[in-house]
């Protein structure tokens, strides 16, 4: 008859306890959607395409709900066709997104679109022919004026609003990511 002491159980119960720890950790692994690529961006399993990233809203109506699927409730809609938004996380066919007043929820990633949108964030800004302080303007532009991104370099962006084409500093913008090329 082999008789176990009370050493030999704790040793046991430990070294479960152990194998149980590792088990759950690699269990909670392949929940985890991002991947950090050698320069530090994340990158989404799901989709291989950079988290954070912007995108812009397809439609004039879109709602904002507080998780991943219909059965959320609905925090806020959206009624502006082009809106940037900023892409956060990702879960199945579903876009966390954070807007330009740091409100944040999910939306079905059918209603985004990867089209570039920016859009005032200072009270007015000036629309400029040049990427210089010294160029004359265009036109004012006042807070919350979306535009479509066509590119940014150093401080400026250049911007298309309606017909009119020019650029922008881009701190007065909300939709960039400084030294990207778009």
């Amino acid at each position: 008859m082999v008789m176990t002491s009370h050493r030999d159980i704790l040793s046991n119960i430990k070294l479960f306890s152990k194998v149980f720890v590792l088990a759950a950790l690699i269990n909670l692994f392949p929940a985890v959607d991002v991947v950090f690529a050698s320069d530090g961006l994340t990158i989404s399993k799901k989709t291989g395409l950079p988290l954070p990233r912007f995108v812009s809203l397809k439609g004039n109506e879109v709602n904002l709900r507080r998780g991943p699927s219909l059965d959320y409730k609905i925090d806020w809609v959206y009624k502006r066709k082009n809106l940037p938004l900023m892409i956060v996380s990702e879960f199945g066919h579903w876009r966390k997104v954070t807007d330009f007043e740091g409100y944040s929820g999910w939306i079905y990633k059918d209603l985004l679109s990867g089209s570039r949108y920016v859009i005032v964030k200072k009270e007015e800004t000036l629309l400029r022919n040049k990427a210089s302080f010294d160029s004359l303007g265009k036109a004012i532009l006042k807070k919350e004026v979306i535009g479509k991104l066509i590119d940014c370099e150093g401080l400026w962006c250049f911007i298309r609003i309606k017909n009119m084409r020019g650029y922008v500093l881009a701190e007065d913008i909300w939709g960039t990511e400084i030294n990207k090329k778009y």
